[in-house]
């Protein structure tokens, strides 16, 4: 020790010997590299902690939503508008739930259900920790009173119809059967509806049922979030719902602590709430009011829904619909694109068949050019149809009625029916920009509210109708399709019939198909509407989320409707730490 202790003290004495024999110059160089080495250190150093740490999400926080329109139906049997829903999603939860890939994952429910052989019973077991926001235990009855509500005329559900032909009973207090008449392949997306608490419900008077307070202030589920408090305007309508986190969320307490919800009447007020930072975040933000709003304060998710908007033709009032020269040269003449950029602000993808790319993936984008329309023209020119003084087309057709003729001139022209509404305006105004050039007229007066515009579609008054249709699953593509859905109350609006269709369609809804049998109807549908063009398909508009970027949302990719960007809620944040890899979960 002694030893030791004298080497340190030789050792220190020769430091300082060295340091005073410095010159000044070479002090100042010694200075400088010292300086260097012990920045390179720290930069190392830096670095090598880097290596080890990531980005975590951090608890807590708040987020403000910004929505167009009052909830005031804040219940998964009644909910029906967008902002109803958006609650609903927040507030309520099913026996399954859609992920961030848009695939089903168990939620109130123990797993997936088990599916008997032919199809018609799905058995599912409840969690037994699943619970309302009351504390109450999530049991077999409360789904079965949901469903039955659902199904009472007298409540009027907007779910009714996808609820028709199912019964459903139960086991015991944790399992339930659901029976259907038929194999019903898209049956599972109906159970991510919301499970109603039926001892607060069961002594509501169906008649009272949208009128009671349940739905609202007082409004109980099962969903990430609770409703901590309502305030309303001075005439009485919710103008803000303040919402807190469920501790007690079957899939995990959510990370943000707090999410509130702010009504306005329009999207220019949400707009304007956007730019003053009084809330921090919002949907549906159409593409002119993008340029609004300064993104380099938000991050801007976007994803395309299943709503596609497109010419459906009814060759009862057009007969020029019938000849499928005409279609053709008609498909190939509109720039998608250019519609897509000047309407949308390019927000959209063009699309040319009636099968959202979600379900069906791998169409190409439909390309333009004069090259297309140069071929437009000549096939038109090759089926008889002759460019007249006002570059209109028109066709003689020679009549004969015994020893007598007659010259008959049909002009090629047509008028497209459309609501009132910047978008749509727009579109059939570039729409009838477009087919001029290869000698086509269009009328694009036929532009109605919505009110008159639904008779109109019901009493099928139109020649050719620019329409949107949103398509969620393959039984939606049944009712749009499906030769028995043509009559005023069906949503054939094209009033197609095919059999070959029908049959596609009845088998894709009635068998449950694997993947690549499913994939294999899709490319046959595409074949079969490509060949007989029943409507003409022109866009999909991109759905626009902006949320601060100090908010982590998980994907909304795979979002199908406005209130499916709620669906991985729990997993969002409000902010993100950084930790070694070791103390991450």
């Amino acid at each position: 020790m002694h030893i030791i202790k004298k080497f340190y003290t030789y050792r220190k004495k020769d430091l300082r010997e060295a340091a005073i024999s410095f010159s000044q110059k070479q002090f100042i160089i010694f200075g400088f590299v010292f300086v260097v080495c012990l920045t390179s250190l720290f930069i190392m150093l830096g670095n090598l902690n880097r290596m080890f740490m990531v980005e975590v999400p951090k608890n807590g926080g708040t987020v403000i939503e910004g929505i167009v329109g009052t909830p005031t139906l804040v219940n998964p049997v009644m909910a029906n508008s967008d902002a109803d829903k958006d609650l609903t999603a927040l507030v309520y939860s099913g026996l399954m739930r859609k992920n961030s890939l848009g695939e089903l994952i168990p939620d109130l429910a123990e797993s997936g259900p088990t599916i008997s052989e032919d199809g018609k019973k799905y058995t599912f077991t409840i969690k037994e920790e699943a619970k309302f926001h009351n504390g109450k235990k999530v049991i077999a009855d409360d789904v079965i009173f949901t469903i039955e509500k659902i199904k009472d005329p007298t409540i009027k559900s907007p779910q009714k119809s996808r609820w028709d032909g199912v019964s459903v009973s139960k086991i015991d207090d944790k399992t339930i059967v659901f029976t259907t008449t038929e194999p019903y392949s898209s049956f599972l997306n109906n159970t991510t509806i919301g499970i109603l608490p039926s001892s607060l419900w069961e002594n509501v008077n169906p008649n009272d049922f949208g009128i009671s307070s349940l739905n609202n202030s007082k409004a109980i589920g099962s969903g990430p979030y609770k409703i901590k408090r309502v305030i309303k305007d001075d005439e009485g309508f919710a103008k803000k719902y303040e919402l807190e986190r469920f501790n007690d969320f079957i899939l995990g307490k959510p990370l943000i602590k707090n999410f509130n919800v702010i009504s306005f009447d329009n999207e220019k007020e949400v707009i304007r709430a956007l730019q003053s930072k009084t809330i921090t975040q919002a949907g549906c933000i159409s593409p002119e009011n993008m340029n609004n709003i300064k993104k380099d304060n938000y991050s801007i998710e976007t994803t395309t829904l299943p709503r596609l908007f497109g010419l459906f033709l009814n060759s009862k009032n057009n007969k020029i619909f019938a000849n499928t020269q005409v279609l053709k040269a008609v498909n190939m003449s509109i720039d998608r694109q250019n519609i897509i950029d000047q309407v949308l602000g390019g927000y959209g993808q063009s699309i040319n068949n009636p099968i959202p790319e979600k379900m069906s993936p791998g169409e190409e984008d439909i390309k333009y050019g004069n090259n297309t329309i140069l071929e437009a023209n000549k096939i038109l020119e090759d089926n008889g149809w002759v460019l007249g003084p006002d570059n209109i087309r028109y066709k003689e057709t020679e009549i004969k009625d015994g020893k007598n003729k007659e010259i008959v001139t049909e002009r090629l022209s047509f008028k497209i029916t459309t609501g009132n509404t910047p978008e749509l305006r727009k579109t059939i105004e570039l729409i009838k920009d477009q087919l001029y050039k290869i000698g086509i007229e269009v009328d694009i007066s036929k532009i109605y509210e919505t009110g008159q515009l639904n008779q109109i579609i019901r009493d099928r008054e139109y020649e050719a109708l620019f329409f949107g249709q949103i398509i969620n699953h393959q039984t939606d593509l049944y009712s749009f399709w499906h030769s028995s859905q043509i009559s005023d109350s069906g949503l054939n609006i094209a009033m197609y019939n095919n059999r070959k269709v029908d049959n596609i369609l009845e088998s894709m809804i009635k068998e449950n198909l694997a993947r690549d049998e499913l994939d294999k109807k899709y490319e046959e549908l595409k074949k079969e509407f490509a060949n007989s063009t029943p409507a003409i398909f022109v866009y999909s508009p991109h759905y626009l989320y902006l949320a601060s970027k100090n908010i982590n949302i998980v994907s909304l990719e795979n979002m199908v409707s406005p209130a499916d960007r709620f669906s991985s809620v729990y997993l969002w944040s409000a902010n993100t730490d950084r930790v070694w890899k070791i103390f991450a979960k």
